[in-house]
């Protein structure tokens, strides 16, 4: 008994070890430029754990793994993360025209900043450079259902950045920026507030427990927890198996 005992007790520690250790998922970036001679620059950003059966729990490739990566191996990443976007990512310009980007990969880290340090978190930043077609009013992007990750939408105009960002889950649509005035073309929804937040709350009053507001914010509060608790109890079963 005492054994199996154990044996519970080293998987409720892994489980709350794995919980505590996951990192968090990689989502896609995608960063559109739109220059007042009608120069039209987009980016993708891609993690190499977007490639993994369980982003989640993969480890973030660095600056000193890719140094010990053959040329092929490179080669091959560029080429899965060329293929990845195009099934996770569509460009939509309005009137509807054909949209086919050549990316162009390279290896950098976030928000496409050189490599520079041993530690620094490897991605796949994909650039095309091209001419915003001619009669096109509007840009928007969707992340397509086949993937599984959440897409992210950033514009920049005319030199500024737009203020204005959002974040899609597979098979979301961004709001259309309209390319003349270099606004969306529809509204933000409201922001959250304390009277929404309690609103939802009245209407959803089966989802309102303390433990969900320990993960309100995300994160793996709740895993991390169920598995203290099951080890809390089993530590005290084993001690009164004991006094018995």
């Amino acid at each position: 008994m005492k054994n199996r005992a154990s044996r519970l007790l080293q998987c409720l520690f892994w489980v709350f070890t794995a919980s505590c250790l996951a990192h968090p998922l990689p989502d896609v970036p995608v960063r559109a430029d739109f220059a007042q001679d009608g120069i039209w620059t987009l980016q993708v950003e891609v993690d190499p754990r977007c490639f993994e059966e369980d982003p989640n729990v993969a480890l973030s490739v660095t600056n000193a793994d890719l140094a010990l990566f053959a040329p092929e191996r490179k080669e091959q990443l560029k080429t899965t993360a060329r293929d990845y976007v195009k099934r996770v990512v569509e460009i939509v310009l309005d009137p509807a025209s054909p949209v086919n980007p050549e990316f162009v990969f390279e290896f950098t880290t976030h928000e496409n900043a050189p490599l520079k340090t041993p530690e620094d978190v490897v991605v796949l930043t994909g650039t095309w450079k091209t001419k915003v077609p001619a009669g096109t009013t509007g840009y928007s992007i969707k992340a397509l259902p086949a993937g599984a990750l959440s897409v992210l939408y950033h514009n920049t105009a005319l030199g500024k950045k737009l203020d204005r960002f959002q974040i899609l889950f597979p098979g979301e649509s961004s709001y259309v920026l309209d390319l003349k005035t270099f606004k969306p073309r529809t509204d933000a929804p409201p922001p959250v507030t304390v009277d929404t937040q309690q609103e939802t709350a009245e209407v959803l009053p089966a989802m309102d427990c303390s433990m969900c507001e320990a993960v309100s914010g995300g994160g793996y509060a709740m895993p991390a927890a169920a598995s203290v608790a099951g080890i809390v109890f089993l530590v005290a079963w084993l001690r009164k198996k004991r006094a018995d």
